[in-house]
């Protein structure tokens, strides 16, 4: 039983990558790629703070709550994975500036996809580790997913709108499935963990991440409260796909620390996210209910 859901997981991790990269590039046009160039000040920010800031605070949480290596590399490699893509549409959700989400998101993707493979043997030193597989995986399964979209797109925008909906609904199954197939997987494994000290700092390390790369990115955002918030939930929201990528490129199974890393950090990302995204969205409503108060 065990194997056969980490079978059906592993299947899951591959579709929720080529599907989310494909739904990407069908939502961003090719001006979109050079968007993101007219605001160099907030671009060089956006940079600093998913690729130097949000790492730096990564080693110092290591530093702080030593855990295994592992566990530590699995926080390193989230820290450099930016780019999620889900951005766009947290941005939609809160009013955030749309048009800069997606090309940010697209940037930080193809940007992680560079540093990556680069950064990658230092991180996971002794792993035996293939950087040139690992290179090879980001663009076979998300780099080129994500040029297919755009370029269908720009070629054949009736076939792109068709095409859309279902990409997006097999990659939100296919996160679906990812979590509850590793969830009873590594059941017992948390369960364990969580049975001495050391289980409640990974989980402390986190929050404590997530929190904390919200706060960075929120703090560099600039002026613009629409920005600043889209640059708070792009340091604070992780590109997981990219991080599977390297995981799956570099173990013959998921059933390693760094792949639980990786999976708390994500859950605990989503739950924060998704309580902030429903605080703001209750004030929307509660402020357009006021509005229509007021006017009538």
């Amino acid at each position: 039983m065990p194997g056969l859901l980490l079978q059906t997981g592993y299947f899951a991790v591959m579709v929720f990558i080529v599907t989310s990269m494909l739904a990407m590039g069908l939502n961003i046009t090719l001006c979109d790629l050079l968007s993101p160039l007219r605001n160099q000040r907030l671009l060089a920010l956006s940079l600093l703070a998913n690729f130097v800031i949000v790492p730096l605070y990564a080693f110092v949480l290591i530093y702080i709550f030593p855990v295994s290596r592992d566990l530590a590399a699995g926080l390193i490699l989230v820290s450099i994975a930016a780019g999620a893509p889900s951005i766009p549409k947290v941005a939609e959700l809160t009013d955030g500036n749309i048009a800069y989400a997606v090309s940010l998101t697209l940037l930080m993707t193809i940007v992680t996809i560079i540093l990556m493979p680069l950064l990658v043997p230092y991180i996971m030193e002794g792993m035996g580790m293939n950087p040139a597989k690992v290179a090879f995986n980001l663009v076979v399964f998300m780099l080129l997913p994500i040029l297919a979209g755009i370029l269908l797109r720009d070629r054949a925008p009736g076939k792109a709108q068709k095409v859309l909906p279902l990409a997006e609904m097999v990659s939100n199954a296919s996160i679906g499935v990812i979590f509850l197939t590793f969830g009873i997987v590594f059941f017992v494994h948390v369960v364990d963990l969580f049975g001495h000290p050391g289980g409640f700092e990974i989980a402390m390390i986190a929050v404590l991440f997530t929190v904390g790369a919200l706060l960075i990115g929120y703090l560099m955002g600039g002026p613009d409260r629409e920005n600043r918030g889209v640059l708070a939930f792009s340091t604070g929201f992780r590109n997981i796909t990219a991080a599977l990528v390297v995981i799956t490129a570099s173990y013959s199974d998921l059933e390693n620390d760094v792949f639980l890393m990786v999976l708390m950090v994500t859950l605990f990302s989503v739950i924060i996210v998704s309580a902030i995204v429903g605080i703001l969205l209750k004030k929307q409503m509660d402020s357009r209910k006021q509005s229509r108060l007021q006017a009538s």
